[in-house]
């Protein structure tokens, strides 16, 4: 089974120039969790998911285990804070879009695409790229479990 049989082709991305508040006001209402950041001509530039915005709000020195516990910490009146400045701050796509995100081609195997997903990536999800580095679908690790689980014998090729 190849990647274009399971990804997902009908994918909302967001231009390198839009502003952050557009882009997690699209995360929030659509459910997403990525949204890729692709450029005029539809070629893929980077991605924006949920995780790296949560990185960018929570204080580096709680993240880099500086301190041992936080339970006293005024939570989401920090988190909110830091949240709206990065909403409000001016800041565009491109500033905090994860620049090399996993890739693979259409033509990839399952197994190849799977093997991707679990080495190199850490959100869940592979975006699908031709030779060109145009965008065609999103693959996402529930995707992968849906197809494993929905196989039949005759979608099972001999080892």
């Amino acid at each position: 089974m190849f990647a274009s049989k399971i990804m997902t082709t009908e994918v909302i991305t967001c231009r390198p120039d839009q502003p952050v508040r557009e882009v997690v006001d699209l995360l929030v209402a659509k459910h997403l969790r990525v949204i890729p950041v692709v450029d005029d001509n539809g070629k893929l530039v980077g991605s924006i998911n949920t995780l790296s915005i949560l990185n960018r709000i929570v204080p580096e020195y709680i993240v880099t285990g500086d301190l041992k516990s936080v339970p006293f910490a005024p939570d989401i009146g920090l988190l909110r804070k830091h949240f709206k400045a990065l909403e409000d701050g001016g800041k565009q796509a491109c500033d905090i879009m994860e620049r090399n995100p996993t890739k693979v081609h259409e033509h990839e195997s399952l197994l190849s695409v799977t093997a991707a997903l679990i080495t190199y990536d850490r959100f869940e999800y592979v975006l699908v790229v031709d030779h060109d580095d145009t965008l065609l679908g999103v693959i996402s690790s529930g995707d992968i479990l849906r197809a494993l689980y929905a196989a039949s014998p005759s979608d099972i090729e001999r080892v």
